[in-house]
């Protein structure tokens, strides 16, 4: 028998199961990204700050800034004042405050030589400053800017200025007598004319005519008696009571006849033993202890310098 190929039936291919056993199960595989590689239509992952560490804490444990915990009494109560920014020691230290952002920094000077000085506002040394003990009043001498030109500026504390006729009067005026120190010394027949510190005819004095000291004093005037038989005499001037003047014969003869003895005073010591300073300015010696061939002085400066 004889079978034509256009009468064979080809088997429809959709029909077929080409699968001979269960559809397999596929397991979906997310894709790995390399590191720091963000995934396509996603938000990167929020970053974490940076970890800072903690400033060190170096304010004061006591704030002496806070006005209102310590205002000035409560801070006069520690030995402490307040100045602008800062809080300084009244006690000369080298210690000291700053007050910044509300709280308090505890500072010191470069040396313990040094204190705050609250006229600068900074460190300075303590012979400078003027609230320390070390401070030199009399190199510092501020009362003399004060002082008009015929007063005499003392210098020792508390500071004044006296009058020019107070100096070398016999009574100290200044705190540490320096109004009597370094006076002239005049003859018998002179008149010392203490701010230009040199002498004048004592006829001169109470004359009438002014100024004859020529210093713009007119300190031959002051304290003139009004007593017409005092002319041509030594006046007691600063004298309240007792004799009014003294014949110039009495002046400077080593005996006080004026009641406060002034015309014993700022005389010139003839034949009298006078005294000199020796070299470490803390000891005087008479004259006739100078080279005499012995030490007197504790630096022995009274014999340094004889030949």
């Amino acid at each position: 028998m004889i079978i034509c190929l256009k009468d064979v039936v080809e088997p429809d291919v959709d029909s077929v199961d080409i699968y001979e056993t269960e559809e397999p199960q596929f397991k979906v595989v997310n894709p790995v990204f390399p590191s720091g590689v963000v995934e396509p239509g996603t938000l990167p992952p929020p970053v974490a700050p940076p970890q800072i560490p903690d400033k060190p804490d170096n304010s004061y444990a006591i704030n002496y800034c806070d006005k209102r915990e310590f205002p000035d009494e409560v801070l006069a109560q520690y030995g402490l004042e307040r100045i602008d920014y800062f809080v300084y020691n009244t006690s000369c230290s080298h210690i000291f405050f700053q007050c910044s952002i509300g709280q308090t920094f505890l500072l010191s000077c470069t040396s313990q030589d040094q204190a705050f000085d609250k006229s600068t506002e900074n460190c300075n040394f303590k012979n400078a400053v003027k609230f320390c003990p070390e401070y030199d009043h009399v190199m510092h001498c501020t009362v003399k800017d004060t002082c008009t030109e015929n007063e005499f500026a003392c210098c020792a504390m508390p500071q004044s200025c006296i009058h020019v006729s107070k100096r070398c009067d016999g009574h100290p005026d200044c705190a540490d007598g320096e109004d009597e120190n370094n006076c002239p010394s005049c003859a018998r027949d002179e008149f010392a004319c203490v701010k230009s510190e040199h002498c004048i005819p004592a006829n001169k004095r109470c004359d009438g005519v002014a100024d004859d000291c020529e210093d713009g004093s007119n300190l031959d005037e002051i304290g003139c008696s009004k007593n017409t038989t005092c002319i041509g005499k030594f006046v007691c001037g600063t004298s309240r009571g007792g004799v009014s003047c003294v014949d110039l014969e009495m002046h400077c003869d080593g005996k006080k006849d004026c009641l406060n003895g002034e015309d014993e005073m700022n005389c010139k010591q003839e034949g009298k033993q006078k005294y000199l300073l020796c070299e470490n300015q803390k000891q005087s010696v008479t004259r006739l202890q100078w080279c005499n061939g012995e030490t007197d002085c504790a630096d022995g400066s009274d014999e340094k310098y004889c030949y």
